[in-house]
């Protein structure tokens, strides 16, 4: 077999030819890139791993207090490294801090979904505080950033947007209840707001020490105090103290099951 010069071969993107001293100008390399796979693999174990960070950490400082807890229980309860929880969480304060973002976006959708289009307001509010109460009862998450505000420990620019956005919710509604006419005369909707965001700080408070406090049959009872106050008895027979209808407000705590 003849020895060819001009003979080309082409090999995991490097192209040149049987002369040793020639270099092509169109010689190329391949960088070896991640199968798409093993990458979303990796991706998702990231997030699941992040996950049980977060879930054990929630369920660790419901529990035991945020003093109380450590990296080192946070790490042996979710089944994973010190490295790992690092990895995901510089510091335990990035922890509750998180704990305080993810609450945050289940109150933003809970005020999503009671406020509808042709509801009343009011009742939008009411259902509001019974959606509240339920995530309480099914959320370690929730109740964790209880604790965490109960111990002074809630990381500020976090707790500062849920409380913002609590009393902004509770503005809304009552200020648009104003604007139909719900109320009865002479009623303001800003002393309305006021005691309601009291009410819900204080529920707080008792949740901290007395989670039976925070039971839907405990905030129905509080609005069927309130209601006569605020409304007309025309107006209050339209209203469900109790949620609405449409709402699902069964109680998902183990002690209640």
């Amino acid at each position: 077999m003849t020895h060819d010069p001009s003979r080309e071969y082409r090999t995991v993107g490097i192209q040149y030819s049987d002369t040793p001293a020639e270099r092509r100008p169109d010689q190329t390399f391949n960088r070896p890139t991640l199968d798409q796979g093993v990458l979303m693999a990796k991706q998702q174990r990231a997030i699941r791993t992040r996950r049980l960070i977060l879930d054990s950490a929630a369920t660790m400082i419901e529990r035991n207090g945020y003093t109380a807890t450590s990296i080192d229980g946070i790490s042996t309860t979710a089944g994973t490294t010190k490295g790992a929880v690092y990895f995901h969480f510089p510091s335990k304060g990035d922890i509750a801090a998180a704990l305080f973002d993810e609450a945050h976006d289940s109150l933003r959708a809970i005020a999503t979904r009671a406020r509808g289009p042709e509801a009343s307001p009011l009742q939008s509010l009411i259902d509001t505080t019974h959606l509240l109460v339920r995530q309480f009862n099914g959320d370690p998450v929730t109740r964790a950033c209880i604790q965490l505000c109960l111990e002074r420990h809630s990381p500020a620019p976090q707790a500062r947007a849920y409380r913002l956005t609590w009393a902004s919710t509770v503005r809304l509604l009552l200020e648009s209840a104003a604007a139909r006419r719900e109320f009865r005369e002479g009623v303001s909707a800003h002393a309305v707001a006021a005691l309601v965001i009291s009410m819900g700080a204080g529920a707080e408070l008792l949740a901290g020490r007395e989670g039976r406090m925070l039971r839907p049959h405990m905030t129905t009872a509080m609005w069927r105090v309130i209601l006569p106050g605020l409304v007309t008895p025309k107006h209050a027979a339209t209203l469900h103290p109790e949620g609405s209808p449409g709402i699902q407000l069964a109680d998902p705590s183990p002690q209640a099951r």
